[in-house]
């Protein structure tokens, strides 16, 4: 990043209870404005492209390389262009790894093409719960990825709410969420597919899967929220 020695630095505003604020930057869940690029570089455009030519080739495996070919794109740009690795691209492409192995390794097997998701979901959230036992969990620096990005002011101030009293319980309990959802996705997932016909599975999961991570994402800002406002009810009434 370039830096204009002749511009005043960032101005540091205070944030009750919370941590510093840089610019107008207050930190805390992203907004969609700010997560929109990611979602529809990393996510919407190459889950359409799968889902548009996946008819069209011949196999999954075609359609998962094809489409996959866009999130790698995403991450690539976004390294070059930031040096910061896009958590949504990088999320999405390492589904269509598994997805493409699991094709390639089992000869397209139906049942294990129609959970390769649930894999890859189910993973994530073991993920999720087994960083509560380190220092800082998994949905910190997912929260700092997408929040702040990779500016180092922004950055810094987001680490700042780690300093305040309430925020390792609130970052757990978000990220203990979002690891009992997400595994609670892949296991209703796997059940589904077991006892739907393909073509049902197909249309049922892309709704199960934007239900459980759209209901995760609508907690974790409307949880930090309400612990923000906690905070500063806390501090004005001197407790």
């Amino acid at each position: 990043m370039t830096i204009d020695t002749e511009s005043p630095a960032p101005t540091a505003v205070a944030v009750p209870g919370t941590a510093t604020a840089v610019d107008g930057y207050v930190p805390g869940p992203p907004s969609l404005r700010s997560m929109g690029p990611s979602v529809v570089g990393g996510a919407v455009v190459p889950l359409a492209v799968y889902f548009l030519v996946r008819s069209h080739v011949h196999g999954v495996a075609v359609a998962l390389v094809i489409a996959g070919a866009f999130p790698a794109a995403w991450v690539g740009f976004e390294w070059i262009r930031r040096r910061t690795i896009d958590p949504i691209g990088a999320i999405v492409l390492f589904g269509f790894v598994v997805g493409l192995i699991a094709s390639v390794a089992l000869g397209g097997n139906a049942f294990v093409l129609k959970v390769r998701d649930s894999a890859f979901t189910g993973l994530f959230g073991l993920a999720c719960l087994v960083s509560l036992a380190f220092h800082r969990p998994a949905m910190f620096y997912v929260g700092r990825a997408l929040s702040a990005g990779d500016d180092p002011d922004r950055r810094r101030a987001f680490n700042e709410l780690w300093e305040s009293p309430a925020a390792p319980r609130v970052f757990r309990i978000i990220t203990a969420a979002w690891g009992v959802g997400l595994i609670g996705e892949a296991g209703l997932r796997t059940v589904l597919a077991v006892v739907l016909s393909t073509g049902i599975f197909l249309a049922v999961s892309p709704v199960l899967g934007g239900v459980v991570i759209g209901g995760l994402f609508a907690f974790t800002v409307g949880y930090t929220r309400r612990a923000r406002r906690r905070s500063e009810e806390l501090i004005a009434a001197g407790i």
